[in-house]
């Protein structure tokens, strides 16, 4: 291939030469950008479709399981000749101690907007208490009672504190917490199974369905 000599070539066709070749690398970037976004759009398409898919299976396994596991532990009791008792929680394990089912109803709950005003004045209480003494220690005990990126008080975490907070003696902070726990509500309730089985040194191992621990 002849290189071009720039040298014998007029002002106007130097001119044309480096046009031409700033057309040329734009075409050659526009062809690249063009096959990267068929190539994103492909992927992106093809994978959303795998896991759609392995999320209605799980949703499926994860009904059929309940729902099979529920019909044991009733035909438990029948086999036994006594009535199915309701229950939040139960376990089914197999002949051999090796598989493990647990299946477990949560109830959630939420604040009624009554809450707001106890709330505040609970971490007005803690301001006072710690916040000048150790204000580390201030911020991480109000950032443990603190769920989602909103800053709003987790109801699990504060029924929880609620009975920790008589051991600190203060009458007005045990009220506020009494009373905050009046303002929740049951909004619904959710059903969980987990499956272990046991590993080589006889220990119980989650078999998780979790994309993120895999």
């Amino acid at each position: 291939m002849n290189e071009l000599n720039i040298d014998a070539l007029s002002e106007e066709q130097l001119k044309e030469a480096l046009e031409k070749k700033r057309k040329a690398k734009k075409e050659t970037e526009k062809q690249l950008k063009d096959q990267y976004m068929i190539d994103k759009n492909t992927f992106l398409r093809d994978h959303a479709e795998g896991f759609l898919a392995v999320n209605s299976e799980l949703k499926k396994l994860k009904k059929t399981v309940i729902i099979e596991a529920s019909k044991l532990y009733d035909r438990m009791y029948e086999v036994a000749g006594k009535e199915p008792k309701d229950t939040k929680s139960f376990t089914l394990k197999d002949e051999t101690d090796n598989i493990k089912l647990i299946v477990e109803k949560q109830e959630r709950f939420e604040f009624t907007e009554e809450a707001a005003v106890h709330i505040s004045a609970i971490k007005e209480i803690f301001r006072d208490k710690f916040a000048n003494r150790n204000k580390a220690m201030y911020n991480l005990l109000d950032s443990l009672l603190i769920k989602g990126s909103k800053g709003e008080y987790d109801p699990k975490l504060l029924a929880k504190a609620r009975r920790q907070v008589r051991e600190l003696g203060d009458d007005n902070l045990i009220e506020e917490f009494d009373k905050l726990d009046e303002c929740q509500k049951v909004v619904g309730t959710s059903s969980y199974c987990r499956l272990y089985v046991k590993n080589e040194n006889g220990r119980w191992e989650d078999v998780s369905l979790n994309f993120s621990s895999l």
